[in-house]
């Protein structure tokens, strides 16, 4: 198998599993959400410190999945842009 080839098999199921982590600590956000309804005390506070937790890793994770799309989509819309500025000018 070629090196390229193989890099390629290994960044997809790098994202695969980035994809699939961040679901189970979404899941569990909302699932420990649901559940601090319905306890007290310190044990409450141990649960919604841990959903807490679990929705900053959430976050970080959906951001990291998120920022080679981010990256391609604004690069075109920053050049139009820059363009459209520079034109506004020139009339």
């Amino acid at each position: 198998m070629r090196p390229a080839t193989m890099m390629k098999r290994t960044a997809e199921a790098s994202q695969r599993f980035k994809s699939g982590t961040t679901a189970v600590f979404y899941l569990l956000t909302i699932a420990l959400g649901g559940l601090v309804l319905s306890v007290h005390g310190r044990l409450a506070l141990a649960v919604d410190l841990t959903a807490t937790a679990c929705y900053i890793a959430a976050t970080a994770l959906f951001y990291d999945l998120s920022r080679p799309v981010h990256r391609d989509v604004l690069q075109p819309r920053r050049a139009q842009r820059w363009q459209d500025h520079d034109s506004i000018g020139a009339e």
